[in-house]
């Protein structure tokens, strides 16, 4: 999607007709409007998401006609955006209008909003789409409008706790996750439905199993929602104790001890891993070749009756069915006749006989030898054991040790003459317990979840073993069978598609971030999908308004690259990508000049198409220095304040093209 124009008519202060033509040039891909505060820059931005979908953030939501075109208006009055724009080979122009009428004693009377789509083929066909919504979410999801049309405020919201959906929910949508995610879901309600229509071919026990399953598939739903209700408010505890953290870093005669305590907490994070990896492999072991610990009556009592039947020579060389076949053929090797009163006959039945002893005695020799292998490793195993079970007291140990250090330094910092630190330390500890409280209610919900789980699985198979006569329940019961590996298959392949997207996303963000951003911190997307920037000591930072702009300025860019990406590689399947234009209101908002610097020289790189808009004092300086050779198009948004202008006592503002030497 590349926006060709915008004309805005009596939209807002646009009064009667003003068009912006947008840079589609690969060389200079940026488009700047700057103007004065209070000369409709916000409003110009709602104007794209009002146009498209009917929806914008400005005061006096249904005040769109402008307030002198109505003034000055007999009996109707219209208002209205259009946009053009080429998507797919298509060029497409769409229209939102909306009319308002005046009475006689001068009542304002508003008409219901008007869409009208219409796209031109590449062959000049022309037509009208019946469904404009649908059509248009197609093409830019009403979801994710505020990823390409957003202001400095909105990039800030990015990187702050309450920004962490946003980001879920972008990525799901432009990386095709939340496709997955639907037919998922769409399986899985497709199975249950039939699994209710084997009632009618099934009898009373299978009803039965059945309606058990739908309780714990309604039992698991509310377990899902109890988790995630839990792992939100655990988010939300863990940026309030770091907000408090932070701040008593900041404290003179608390910031050493919250040092401190910052390491010690790093340490039993880490001590706290070494356990769970030390219990893991304890766990793989007993699983994996546990069961020879217990093979001690077993080797003692194969041991008794070997000894008890070990005897005899041990020949080799020569074996029984050799000699069964010279009796056969009743010839000897050394060329003597068999016959019934044969010497030679008598010797080799002997040999014979002697020949399976000695097969049963190398038996027991080879038992012998594997039981002396299972002896060797029973020792091994008890002694892997053993250091796993004191390497894991040696780490608890640890834990107790740091935990009570960490006790120590909270005791200090209550005992400060501070007012402040004794106020902070008092919230954080109350926070931490309530942290806790949580995480034993979280331990609960995912324990029952599991058991919720196990039971489904095993009243399912129960189900299966039940014969069903009729040729419609057979039916039905193999549809079920086939979307229920469907939907094993999808989980699969969403958690490979999750995992590579937050390492595409990972990779490009640090590109764009260290770009952007001088100082030396690391940006990282967590598996919660929340940003966090990170010092050189991998701690997450406090961030300035301006540090987290970038933050979330560098996500919106990784995002759009993937996608843009995706859309030029066909051999993506579940994603299409796109092509997508990024109109930013102040991005440069809370900058200082060096990162102003850093954001002009590579904001261009973002997206195909970088529509910027700035006000006067944000675009004068390095920001138009360091822009200049990448603007193929540049207006400037004139206002006509009425208290000035006593010819024209109206507001308004009038868009005027600035033709540059430069382009």
């Amino acid at each position: 999607m590349l926006i060709q124009y915008i004309k805005l008519k009596n939209f807002r202060q646009y009064y009667q007709e003003q068009t912006i033509e947008f840079s589609r040039s690969a060389n200079r891909n940026v488009t700047v409007i700057h103007g004065e505060n209070g000369s409709g820059k916000t409003a110009l931005l709602n104007a794209f998401s009002w146009c498209l979908y009917g929806l914008h953030n400005l005061p006096n939501e249904k005040d769109i006609i402008n307030e002198h075109a109505i003034a000055i208006a007999i009996e109707e009055v219209e208002g209205s955006v259009t946009i053009n724009f080429i998507d797919s080979g298509k060029e497409y122009t769409v229209t939102r209008k909306v009319r308002a009428k005046k009475s006689l004693h001068g009542e304002i009377t508003y008409f219901e909003p008007e869409v009208q789509v219409n796209y031109i083929e590449k062959g000049g066909l022309f037509k009208t789409v019946n469904n404009p919504t649908v059509e248009l979410n197609r093409i830019l999801p009403e979801d994710l409008r505020t990823y390409f049309f957003f202001d400095g405020e909105r990039i800030d919201n990015l990187s702050k706790e309450s920004g962490t959906e946003d980001i879920k929910k972008a990525i799901k949508n432009i990386m095709g996750l939340e496709i997955l995610e639907r037919a998922i879901t769409h399986t899985e309600k497709a199975r249950i439905r039939f699994r209710s229509e084997l009632k009618k071919f099934g009898n009373s026990l299978i009803i039965n199993i059945i309606e058990e399953l739908d309780k714990l598939e309604g039992n698991r739903e509310e377990l899902k929602e109890q988790e995630i209700l839990q792992k939100s408010n655990l988010s939300a505890l863990d940026k309030q104790i770091l907000a408090v953290e932070t701040r008593l870093k900041q404290i003179e005669g608390a910031k050493q001890l919250q040092s401190q305590r910052d390491n010690k907490q790093t340490e039993l994070l880490e001590t706290k891993q070494t356990i769970k990896d030390i219990r893991r492999s304890l766990k793989e072991k007993m699983s994996k070749i546990g069961y020879i610990a217990f093979s001690y009556s077993a080797t003692q009592k194969a041991d008794t009756i070997i000894k008890k039947n070990s005897a005899g020579d041990v020949f080799t060389g020569v074996s029984s069915v050799f000699i069964e076949e010279l009796i056969s053929k009743g010839q000897c090797i050394c060329g003597s006749s068999l016959t019934s009163n044969s010497i030679h006959l008598d010797h080799l039945k002997l040999l014979k006989d002697r020949l399976n002893l000695n097969n049963y005695q190398n038996n027991i020799y080879e038992m012998v030898g594997n039981l002396k292998v299972i002896k060797e490793r029973k020792i091994n195993l008890i002694s892997e054991l053993k250091r796993l079970k004191k390497n894991e007291i040696t780490e608890i140990q640890k834990v107790n040790m740091l935990s009570e250090e960490l006790d120590e330094i909270s005791s200090k910092l209550t005992g400060k003459e501070s007012e402040e630190i004794v106020q902070l330390e008092n919230k954080r500890v109350a926070l931490v317990n309530q942290k806790s409280l949580v995480e034993r209610r979280l331990g609960v919900i995912e324990n029952d979840l599991e058991t919720v789980l196990k039971n489904i699985n095993e009243k399912t198979t129960e189900q299966k073993k039940y014969q069903i006569l009729e040729e419609k329940g057979l039916l039905t019961q193999k549809r079920m069978d086939a979307l229920q590996q469907l939907e094993i298959v999808m989980q699969e392949i969403l958690k490979v598609r999750e995992k590579l997207v937050k390492s595409q996303l990972q990779e490009r963000i640090t590109k764009v971030y260290s770009q952007f951003l001088r100082k030396g911190y690391d940006v990282q997307l967590a598996d919660n999908y929340e940003l966090n920037v990170l010092n050189e000591n991998k701690n997450i930072v406090g961030m300035s308004q301006g540090e987290r702009q970038i933050t979330s300025l560098s996500f919106i860019g990784a995002i759009v690259d993937i996608a843009r990406e995706h859309y030029k590689d066909q051999k993506v399947d579940f994603d299409e990508g796109g092509i997508y234009p990024l109109v930013m209101d102040s991005p440069f908002g809370a900058l200082d000049s060096d990162h102003r610097e850093r954001i002009a020289n590579g904001i261009y790189k973002l997206a195909d198409q970088v529509v910027v808009i700035v006000s006067s004092s944000q675009w004068k300086g390095e920001v138009s220095e360091h822009l200049k050779d990448y603007i193929g198009k540049e207006y400037k948004l004139l206002y006509n304040d009425p208290r000035q202008n006593k010819v024209r006592p109206y507001e308004y503002t009038e868009v005027v093209e600035v033709v540059s030497t430069n382009v």
